[in-house]
């Protein structure tokens, strides 16, 4: 690329960085001197709209930048009289008159704000999904954010929607882990982000939808394993697993889930009150998977006639907890094994006969059926000639 090229291309991209206007609420000193509308509108309130410095306006005409500040700060001062109302038709009407820039954005998240004071959360919610819609790009995402992380606790704490502003409706607090997590999608690097995932994941587990909080609490600890919430949601994910199985008569493989998960939070948080519960449960949890393995190999000794399987469950039984109470009666059971390998007779065993031991691994051969079957158990056949014809 030649040297006139790269200069027009760093003047786009610098251009292009300014491209859109940014609105801010900033501290405004009293008594400026500068004596435009504009600027004596701002004036009149401690925190005034303006144009952020570093960014061009992109107003259109340039010339009604300052009539839409002071409709902004207009629509700003009947919200802080109480005039829900009027400032949300004043909003409306700065957004109708902006569609497609900067002012539209601020003004939707304004009226989100103020349908949020006055209850009409779904106002709310349906307009910052309209904003991610139509203002990909708007830099105040954040504060869209904090408007549904606001929605989703008022819902949690049992507030009621209001249609119209005024009539009350039914609570709905399942909704709110739904505004959690549509908080995250809009803000996933937000400071809030892992807060809305870590009330969702606790409201689940209060509702009892061990689904839900499981994906919050997962997605917590590898998104965001710097949150402060990354202990308790380790924690909380620990339990959840280990609740899955009801006892060793269960299938182990989330109680062994469970083992890593407080091992994790052993490891990671040592010296908390969280560890020592680490250490107390991991041992309940290998004794829970290894007596599910004894009671396996009592399953195939006393009741399949199957000293081997009942050996090698034995065996696994020691390996997973080698100090549990399960491995010390595993450990008995292969005494026994070893020292008689037929089990004790039942009276059903004597009633109805031993059930047949499997044949060891080593014994390869079919037993002989007939001589008119082969070595496979198939009907022998004369070998035929290579040239000899079908008869038909």
């Amino acid at each position: 690329m030649n040297l006139p090229a790269k200069s027009i291309l760093c003047a786009v991209l610098l251009l292009g960085a300014h491209a859109h206007a940014e609105f801010i609420r900033a501290e405004v000193i009293k008594g400026n001197k500068n004596r435009n509308p504009a600027f004596e509108e701002r004036e009149m309130s401690a925190a005034a709209w303006m144009t952020k410095p570093g960014t061009i306006c992109d107003v259109i005409p340039a010339s009604r930048e300052d009539v839409v500040i002071a409709a902004m700060n207009a629509a700003t001062r009947e919200a802080e009289a109480g005039n829900l109302g009027a400032a949300l038709e004043a909003w409306a009407t700065i957004g109708e008159a902006n569609k497609g820039f900067e002012a539209e954005a601020v003004s939707m998240v304004e009226r989100a704000k103020l349908f949020t004071e006055r209850g009409q959360f779904e106002n709310a919610t349906e307009l910052i999904d309209d904003l991610l819609a139509r203002h990909s790009s708007y830099p105040g995402f954040n504060k869209a954010a904090e408007i549904q992380f606001d929605i989703a606790n008022r819902l949690a704490e049992g507030k009621r929607r209001y249609l119209g502003g005024w009539f009350p409706w039914f609570r709905d607090q399942d909704n709110a882990v739904a505004i959690w997590k549509k908080a995250v999608r809009l803000a996933p690097n937000g400071p809030l982000a892992d807060e809305c995932l870590m009330r969702s994941a606790r409201l689940s587990l209060k509702e009892g939808r061990g689904a839900e909080a499981t994906e919050a609490l997962e997605m917590l600890i590898s998104d965001y394993p710097t949150s402060q919430h990354t202990a308790e949601a380790i924690q909380s994910l620990a339990s959840l697993r280990a609740k899955v199985s009801m006892g060793p008569d269960w299938d182990q493989a989330t109680t062994l889930e469970a083992i890593d998960h407080w091992r994790s939070l052993a490891a990671k948080f040592p010296q908390t009150e969280r560890a020592k519960q680490a250490e107390i449960q991991i041992v309940i949890l290998r004794d829970r998977a290894a007596r599910a393995r004894l009671q396996l190999a009592k399953f195939y000794w006393l009741n399949r006639n199957n000293p081997e399987a009942a050996k090698l469950m034995a065996n696994a039984c020691l390996t997973i907890a080698p100090e549990s109470a399960a491995a010390k009666e595993a450990e008995a059971l292969l005494g026994e094994i070893l020292k008689n390998p037929d089990p004790p007779k039942t009276m059903a065993d004597r009633l109805l006969g031993v059930h047949p031991r499997p044949r060891l691994t080593t014994d390869t051969k079919p037993a002989v059926v007939g001589d008119d079957l082969d070595a496979l158990g198939f009907k022998k056949a004369a070998p035929k000639s290579a040239t000899e014809t079908e008869r038909r």
